[in-house]
C-alpha cells in the first residue's frame, strides 16, 4: 500500500500526497459459515500470549501486593520470546502468500493476529477480575473482615478503570507486535515489492484499543479535543466536511493538462453546505495524510527553514521555491481561518489547546468539553454555570472558576497571528485523529470478516474442507494431514439382500451375522492394506473411499487401490461363498462401482461423526447397480464376464428429443470403473493394451490393459481392465441394434485372464 500513489499540485508548486490504504481479502476461500475467512492461530502463541497479558494487567491494574498471586517469570525473557513468535507465525504467513502468490494472505494474517491480541487481552482481564474476587472470597472465609472489606474497594475501584487497563495493556502490547512486524517488513518488501506494505500506522494505532468514539481525556492525550456529539463545538464531522470541501477547492490531479494543473485559491461558498456532507474522494485521501497540512500552511516552518539556507548559503532556486511556498502558504492560512471563523469552530479551536490547567481543576466534576465550551463561548456559560451548581453538593474536591475565567480572558485577547499558529496545530492534529479513525473503520470491517474458531469441531469442519489459514509453527505441523487434492470412491452394494434375510429368517438362521462375516468383516480388513477410509455403511452396501494429499506424490496412487480393492473384496467374497454352499447357506452376489473425482470432497460433522459430500459418491452408487431385468434375463445363463453395460434406444418414442438415452447395467459380481478413473488410471501406473484371444470366454478379441501398482505394505498387485464398447439396445427385447462410440470398463477377476497375463510378470 503506497500511501503517496497520487499526487495533487495546487498554486505556487505545492504538491499534495494522497493517503491510500486498503486492506483487500477477496480472492481469499470464504470459511465453513460462507461469509467469514477462518483463521487458526497457533495454539504455542496463544497461550505465551495469554501468559505475558495477565501480567501486564496485573501491573497496569495498579493491584495491592495481596491480589498479586500469581506468578511472575523473567520478563525480558518472556516479551523476547513473545516476539520471536510473532515474527514466526508472521514469516510462515508470508511464506504461504509466496506459495500462493496472492499478498492478501499476509494481510489475513496480520489483521487475524491484531484480532487475536485484543480478544485475548479482553479474555484474560476477566480472568483477572476472576482472580480478584476469589481472593476478596477467601479473605472472607478467614474472617478478616477489614482486612477483606478493603481489598472489595479496591477490587471495585480497578472494575472501574477497566477501559483504561485495557488501553494500557494493549498500548505495551502493541509495542512488542508493531517492532516484530517491522522486522518482517524488508522481507515482505522483497517478496511483494514496498507498494503492497500494510503502513505501519494502521496497528500503531491508539483508537484500536478504546471505544469507537473515545472520551474527551482520551482524544486530549493522543490527538485533540474533538467529540462525536451534535452538541460538541468541535464536531468531528462539522470540520471534516469544512476541511474536506476546502482541500477539493484547492487540489487537482498531476496528470490533467498544464492549465488545469496550476490552480488559484477559489471560494469555499462555490460549494455551498453541501459541500460538508457529500464526499470528496480526494479532498478525504489528502486530510488523512497530516503532512499535507504542514505542506499547506505552515508558513512559519518554511521562513525558518529559508532563514536557514541564507545563513548557509544556499541556492538562490531553493530559496525561491521556499520564498514563493511560504507565500501560498500565508494565503491559504488566511483563507481557511476566514472559513473556520465563519463556521464559528474557531474559538473552540484555540481554546482546545489552552484548557489544560483548568480541566485539572475542574474535571471532575465538569467534563472537558463543558470547560471547551465555557472558555471559548460566553454564550454556554449559563448552562456550565448551572451545571456546576448542581454538581458542586456531590463534589469530594473544591471547585474554583478562578482558573475557567481566566483561561477564557487570556483566550479572548490572543492575536491573530497566534490564533494562526493554533490554526496549524490543530489541523495537523485533526488530519491525524482522521487518518486513525479511518483506519481503524479498515481494520474493523477486515476483522469482522475473520473467524477465529476455537471449538475443534468447528476447526476440523473448516481444515477438512480445505477453508482454513492456518498460521503456525514448523514444530506444530508434524501431526497435521496435508490437504486432500482429489479421491477415488467404491461402492459395494449386496444383490437380493431382502431375499436373503427372509431366506435365513425362515431356516432360524441369523442373517445379520452372515452380513457382518461375509461382507463387512472381510472390507474392513482389507481397508488398511489399500490405503481407504469407510464413508458410511447403508443397510445392505458400503461406500469406501481412497484420498490423495498434496505434496504426497509416492501415494498418488487413488485410482488404482481402489480398483486392487475392489477386486480383493471379490475375491475373498467367493471365497466365503464357497464355504457357504458346503454348508448350505445363501451366496452373496456384490456389485462394485468405482469413481474419481479430481478435486476434494466436502466434510462436514454430526457430532464426531464425519460425513462426505461427493459427486463421486452418486456416480459409484450407478456404476454399482443391476437392473432387475437384465439380473432375471442373464440368471441362468453363463456369462463371460460379470459386467455389461447397454444404452436404451429411445428413438420412436414419443418427446423423443427431450428423452436421454439411459444406460443400463448388469453387474453381479462385477466392477465398473467410471471413465474419469479409467484416465486416472492411466496417469498413475503404466498400462499395457493387449488385445487377448480367449476362445474359452468368448469368440471376439477381448481388449484388456493391465498394470501393476504398489499397496500401502509395500507389496506390487497386478490389475487388468477390461474395455468394451456400449451397445445400442431395443427397450423391449434387448437386441443390439448397433455399438456406439462410448466405452466401459470393467476390473476383472477372471482367472483365466490373470493366467492370459502371468508372462507380464517375468519380463525385465
Amino acid at each position: 500500500m503506497d500511501p503517496s500513489a497520487n499526487t495533487y499540485r495546487v498554486e505556487g508548486g505545492l504538491h499534495l500526497s494522497a493517503y491510500c490504504v486498503e486492506i483487500p481479502l477477496e480472492k481469499l476461500k470464504l470459511g465453513a459459515d460462507n461469509l467469514r475467512y477462518d483463521v487458526f492461530i497457533s495454539p504455542e502463541f496463544i497461550k505465551i500470549t495469554d501468559h505475558i497479558v495477565l501480567q501486564m494487567i496485573m501491573k497496569h491494574s495498579r493491584a495491592s501486593r495481596p491480589l498479586l498471586t500469581i506468578r511472575k517469570d523473567n520478563w525480558h525473557r518472556e516479551i523476547s520470546r513473545f516476539k520471536d513468535l510473532c515474527r514466526k507465525l508472521m514469516t510462515n504467513a508470508l511464506n504461504q502468500a509466496k506459495a500462493l502468490q496472492e499478498v492478501q494472505v499476509d494481510y489475513l494474517a496480520q489483521v487475524a493476529m491484531v484480532k487475536l491480541l485484543m480478544e485475548r487481552v479482553n479474555n484474560r482481564l476477566e480472568a483477572a477480575f476472576q482472580h480478584f474476587k476469589n481472593v476478596v472470597r477467601k479473605q472472607e472465609v478467614s474472617h478478616r473482615s477489614e482486612s477483606h472489606l478493603k481489598l472489595r474497594e479496591e477490587v471495585l475501584e480497578i472494575t472501574k478503570r477497566r477501559n483504561i487497563i485495557i488501553r494500557d495493556v494493549c498500548t505495551e502490547l502493541f509495542l512488542y507486535f508493531n517492532e516484530a512486524r517491522k522486522d518482517i517488513d524488508e522481507l515482505r518488501a522483497l517478496n511483494f515489492g514496498e507498494e503492497w506494505l500494510l503502513p505501519a500506522e494502521l496497528f500503531d494505532n491508539p483508537l484500536l484499543y478504546t471505544d469507537f468514539h473515545p472520551d474527551d481525556f482520551f482524544m486530549m492525550k493522543n490527538y485533540v479535543l474533538v467529540g462525536h456529539r451534535l452538541e460538541d463545538c468541535l464536531n468531528y464531522s462539522t470540520v471534516n466536511g469544512i476541511l474536506q470541501s476546502f482541500l477539493h477547492t484547492i487540489a487537482e490531479e498531476d496528470d490533467r493538462s498544464p492549465a488545469d494543473t496550476q490552480v488559484g485559491i477559489h471560494d469555499y461558498h462555490a460549494y455551498g453546505p453541501a459541500g460538508r456532507s457529500s464526499s470528496h474522494t480526494v479532498a478525504d485521501r489528502l486530510l488523512k495524510n497530516p503532512g499535507n497540512m504542514d505542506l499547506l500552511f505552515n508558513y512559519p516552518e518554511t521562513r525558518r527553514e529559508s532563514a536557514k539556507q541564507r545563513s548557509e548559503n544556499g541556492s538562490r532556486g531553493d530559496l525561491k521555491t521556499l520564498t514563493s511556498r511560504a507565500k501560498v502558504q500565508k494565503k491559504l492560512i488566511r483563507k481557511v481561518y476566514k472559513i473556520l471563523k465563519r463556521e464559528n469552530v474557531l474559538k473552540g479551536i484555540v481554546a482546545t489547546y489552552e484548557i489544560e490547567d483548568a480541566i485539572k481543576s475542574c474535571c471532575p466534576p465538569l467534563m472537558p468539553q463543558d470547560v471547551l465550551h465555557y472558555t471559548a463561548y460566553a454564550r454556554s456559560r449559563k448552562r456550565i454555570n448551572r451545571k456546576i451548581s448542581r454538581l458542586k453538593p456531590y463534589s469530594d474536591k473544591p471547585l474554583s472558576m478562578a482558573k475557567l475565567k481566566k483561561t477564557a480572558s487570556r483566550i479572548k485577547w490572543f492575536s491573530k497571528r497566534k490564533k494562526k499558529l493554533r490554526i496549524i496545530r490543530f489541523l495537523r492534529d485533526f488530519a491525524r485523529y482522521h487518518r486513525d479513525l479511518c483506519n481503524c473503520r479498515l481494520y474493523r470491517e477486515a476483522a469482522d470478516c475473520i473467524n477465529l474458531p476455537e471449538e475443534e469441531k468447528d476447526i476440523r469442519l473448516s481444515r477438512d474442507n480445505h477453508t482454513l489459514y492456518e498460521f503456525i509453527l514448523d514444530r506444530e505441523q508434524i501431526a497435521r494431514k496435508k490437504p486432500v487434492i482429489n479421491h477415488a470412491v467404491l461402492k459395494a452394494d449386496v444383490r437380493g439382500s431382502t431375499g436373503i434375510i427372509e431366506q435365513m429368517k425362515q431356516k432360524g438362521l441369523n442373517p445379520a451375522s452372515n452380513f457382518s462375516l461375509n461382507f463387512f468383516e472381510p472390507i474392513n480388513n482389507l481397508i488398511s492394506v489399500f490405503g481407504a477410509e469407510k464413508v458410511f455403511i447403508e443397510g445392505d452396501a458400503v461406500i469406501l473411499s481412497v484420498f490423495e494429499h498434496e505434496g504426497e506424490p509416492d501415494r498418488w496412487y487413488g485410482v488404482a487401490r481402489a480398483c486392487g480393492l475392489a477386486a480383493n473384496i471379490l475375491l475373498v467374497v467367493k471365497r466365503l461363498n464357497h464355504k457357504n454352499r458346503k454348508n448350505n447357506l445363501p451366496r452373496l452376489d456384490l456389485g462394485i462401482g468405482i469413481s474419481f473425482s479430481p478435486s476434494a470432497p466436502t466434510f462436514f460433522y454430526d457430532g464426531n461423526n464425519q460425513i462426505m459430500i461427493s459427486p463421486a459418491i452418486n456416480e459409484a452408487d450407478a456404476l454399482s447397480e443391476c437392473d432387475h431385468a437384465l439380473q432375471r434375463r442373464f440368471k441362468d445363463t453363463r456369462l463371460p464376464f460379470n459386467l455389461y453395460v447397454y444404452q436404451i434406444d429411445t428413438s420412436g418414442m414419443e418427446g423423443a428429443e427431450f428423452l436421454p438415452s439411459p444406460l443400463i447395467r448388469y453387474n453381479v459380481m462385477g466392477i465398473e470403473l467410471s471413465a474419469a478413473g479409467f484416465e486416472k488410471l492411466f496417469d498413475e501406473i503404466f498400462l499395457k493394451r493387449i488385445e487377448a484371444k480367449l476362445p474359452e470366454i468368448q469368440k471376439e478379441p477381448v481388449v484388456i490393459y493391465t498394470g501393476k501398482f504398489p499397496t500401502v505394505s509395500g507389496g506390487y498387485q497386478r490389475i487388468i481392465v477390461r474395455e468394451a464398447d456400449i451397445p445400442l439396445v431395443s427397450p423391449r427385447d434387448f437386441s443390439v441394434k448397433h455399438y456406439t462410440d462410448r466405452k466401459y470398463y470393467e476390473i476383472c477377476t477372471h482367472p483365466a485372464l490373470y493366467e492370459y497375463v502371468k508372462p507380464l510378470d517375468k519380463q525385465p
